[in-house]
């Protein structure tokens, strides 16, 4: 794992101190080496930060191919790459390290811009062509890896963060008010955009090519609805965790004790006895899981560490995450994901997470919602408009999932169209009813494949794996973890796993009384039975319940920031706090995002 910058300026006015200054800004992406690259003539220039994960003593970057032409930094890790490397070296081609990064030159020789096609992993890289005089970036097709670029002035700049392109001298640091509004709206930013304007995501599974012609954006993986349908899901997952496990460095595993996690765990066991599991434990009970993690590590002979995450701590930890956040995230789980992080590095530099076990196999409540949902758009607006009527006269609960607001948000749901119920019962479960900007206009069915043939539990699980999954949860893992030097692997996004899992009738997945059918299936035979019949329990904090007691002062005094109302109006923000603190409502997530944006406003504008 690693962090990449770099910038090409076909004027020939390329700086290796602008790079180095570009990389050292994401020194913790890659705190273990760094290295620098400047092309004949001064018009590329790559930049690497290097956390040493396999190939420890030859396989620092940027590395060539054999006459030097062909130039690579590389940020991930690719599956498999073992077996790349013996098909190329069978075709001619002369292979110096061990490493997985110098696979990656090599294949671009071999194949051009069609290579990302044969790669199996988590990756964002960036390949330099002497001979052709252009430039080459791609990032994996789950978007684990982050990737940013921006088209400027005569200059093309890219980085794993938006802020090694803000470090360019001649970029014009600008906010992008339609990324504030979805910002507001969603919790996270969702597709291309950033927080800045003319700084983009390269989208999962898409390819960029720079040359003096132009640019070219190419998507190079299109999801499979008909592959490796009748194979072994059992199989699949065992040669996945066995291919991520392949490290020079101690590996080790995030074990919540939900049944993602703790079947990615039980597939580690099988293969190596000795392993260290980390979670989170919280003293609010319907947030805590550990006694379900203490059972699964006992069950599997697994070393188990928790700590408790403490709401004295918040403080320091949100002014640690602020300092290094170049974009907000309003996601309750970044700061516990942030302490597992830090406390998992002091034993091992690699962890296995489960993330990705909901969005492919129907995990989350609102895919059996869409079940019940499909039934009750049938009743009179009225009668629902009744139901939402009920579900408010309920007491305010700042607990994990309360049942006036679940109800309220379903009912709310119900008439809309499969894609906007999803969109809407993502955006509101989190956020609820604490809209301080005008709904973004934002097309979604552009970025996500035709949905037309598939019924409404389908619909939500693609939908969610294009948005949610790749734009908040991938994020907060990438930011926390590398924010900590922790390189984090994700087995179900396996490629052929999600092939595998999207390749299922939703029915296999979703039934009206229960979730992750196949997912289920396969710990019942593995790990003990609470833990594979028990339901979803999010991981984030009980934030409703802080900020009216415990961080009652630090959010008062994070909200007064005065640059935050150059963009909010300030009476609406304090009509939300009043009724917060009144227990009138739980403003508790709509107040946590307005947190997140005040400490980025306070870093990056």
């Amino acid at each position: 794992m690693c962090g990449i910058a770099g910038y090409v300026d076909f004027t020939s006015n390329t700086n290796p101190s602008i790079i180095k200054k570009m990389t050292d800004e994401i020194i913790y992406r890659g705190p273990d080496s760094s290295g620098e690259y400047v092309s004949n003539g001064n018009i590329a220039g790559l930049g690497i930060r290097r956390l040493s994960i396999i190939d420890l003593k030859t396989g620092d970057q940027p590395i060539k191919n054999e006459d030097g032409s062909v130039i690579v930094v590389f940020n991930g890790e690719i599956y498999g790459y073992k077996h790349l490397r013996e098909d190329l070296l069978k075709k001619g081609h002369k292979l110096k390290t061990k490493s997985d990064t110098e696979v990656l030159v090599h294949l671009y020789e071999e194949y051009g811009e069609d290579m990302p096609k044969f790669l199996n992993g988590m990756f964002a890289f960036a390949i330099w062509d002497e001979k052709k005089q252009k430039l080459f970036i791609a990032r994996d097709r789950a978007g684990i890896k982050p990737l940013y670029y921006s088209n400027f002035d005569g200059i093309f700049a890219f980085g794993s963060e938006p802020k090694t392109v803000l470090l360019h001298p001649k970029f014009p640091k600008t906010l992008d008010s339609d990324a504030l509004s979805t910002y507001m709206y969603f919790g996270y930013l969702p597709t291309e955009m950033s927080m800045f304007k003319n700084v983009f995501k390269l989208l999962p599974g898409h390819s960029l090519t720079l040359a003096k012609s132009g640019l070219k954006i190419k998507k190079y993986w299109n999801m499979a609805f008909d592959k490796f349908s009748d194979a072994n899901l059992d199989e699949l997952l065992d040669r996945a965790v066995t291919d991520q496990l392949i490290a020079d460095v101690p590996v080790g595993v995030f074990l919540s004790g939900g049944l993602d996690s703790s079947l990615i765990s039980y597939y580690i066991t099988k293969h190596q006895r000795k392993m260290k599991s980390f979670s989170i434990s919280f003293e609010q009970k319907s947030y805590d899981e550990s006694d379900y993690s203490f059972a699964v590590a006992k069950h599997l002979g697994i070393e188990h560490f928790v700590e408790e995450l403490k709401v004295a701590e918040i403080p320091k930890l949100f002014k640690k995450i602020s300092e290094k956040l170049d974009e907000p995230l309003a996601d309750t789980s970044l700061i516990p994901t942030y302490k597992v992080s830090e406390f998992a590095r002091k034993h091992v530099t690699v962890a296995l997470s489960g993330d990705g076990g909901d969005e492919l196999f129907g995990g989350y409540p609102t895919h059996r919602a869409h079940i019940i949902a499909d039934f009750f758009k049938h009743f009179p607006q009225r009668v629902l408009n009744m139901g939402i009527k009920m579900f408010s006269l309920l007491p305010v609960s700042y607990e994990n999932y309360p049942l006036s607001h679940v109800g309220r948000t379903f009912l709310r749901g119900v008439k809309k169209e499969p894609l906007e119920r999803q969109i809407f019962w993502m955006h509101t479960f989190f956020l609820d009813n604490g809209m301080l900007v005008k709904k973004p206009s934002l097309d979604f069915k552009k970025y996500l494949p035709k949905l037309d043939d598939f019924d409404s539990v389908k619909n939500a699980m693609i939908a969610d794996f294009f948005t949610y999954l790749a734009d908040d949860l991938l994020v907060k893992t990438d930011r926390a973890s590398m924010f900590n030097s922790l390189e984090v692997r994700v087995p179900f996004l396996d490629h052929d796993v999600i092939d595998f899992a999207f390749s299922q009738d939703s029915r296999k997945h979703v039934s009206l009384f229960e979730t992750k059918k196949m997912l289920r299936n396969l710990a019942r035979r593995y790990l003990p039975k609470d833990v594979a019949n028990r339901p979803k329990k999010g991981f984030g904090m009980p934030v409703g319940k802080w900020l009216r007691k415990d961080l009652k002062d630090f959010g008062k005094d994070t909200l007064s920031y005065n640059k935050l109302y150059d963009f909010l109006d300030k009476k609406q923000v304090m009509d939300l706090w009043e009724k917060h603190q009144k227990g009138a409502e739980n403003n508790g997530g709509a107040l946590w995002q307005l947190v997140m944006f005040s400490g980025w406003l306070k870093h990056y504008t």
